[in-house]
């Protein structure tokens, strides 16, 4: 059976993804502007296509290494974080290319949309959200906690060991 072109979950993926990838440059512009130091969205057009793609190269990665029989089911996330640290590290041949145009991206920027979309998806499941009880809010407010703080000590020991501090 024919699947309708929405149900094809590659295309639904470039989808989002290039979406993300417009509003990215505008909030990166905004974001940008403010600063004093704008970066156009044609100015981020390059680096947003290069990440998008390193995102898709992450997924086709994934569902490769998904087919390894008792491979175990590993996030998308881990596998892009393995494969920009190497690109991104001295070792990379394409390392001062990667770095100088990735910089002209804001991570705050990004966090925009991707907050967006987070309410949304949340909102629509207000309902099975409120299921759950007060359980499930003691245990995000401890999440939260815990991982503040665990931001908080990385951060310390890095600044620490770099002398920045």
């Amino acid at each position: 059976m024919k699947t309708a072109w929405y149900e094809n979950i590659w295309v639904v993926r470039l989808k989002v993804l290039f979406v993300s990838a417009f509003f990215a440059a505008f909030g990166n512009w905004i974001f940008t502007t403010k600063s004093g130091n704008p970066v156009t969205p044609g100015e981020a057009a390059l680096p947003l296509v290069v990440m998008v793609g390193l995102v898709l190269t992450a997924m086709v990665i994934q569902m490769l290494f998904e087919k390894i029989p008792h491979w175990p089911k590993l996030p998308t996330a881990l596998y892009l974080t393995l494969m920009n640290t190497y690109l991104g590290s001295p070792i990379s041949p394409v390392a001062d290319w990667i770095v100088a145009n990735i910089s002209k991206i804001q991570l705050m920027a990004l966090c925009t949309p991707i907050l967006a979309y987070a309410g949304i998806a949340i909102g629509k499941d207000l309902d099975e959200f409120r299921k759950q009880g007060v359980s499930i809010i003691i245990v995000s407010i401890l999440t939260f906690i815990g991982t503040f703080i665990g931001s908080a000590v990385i951060a310390q020991i890095v600044l620490s060991a770099t002398g920045a501090i």
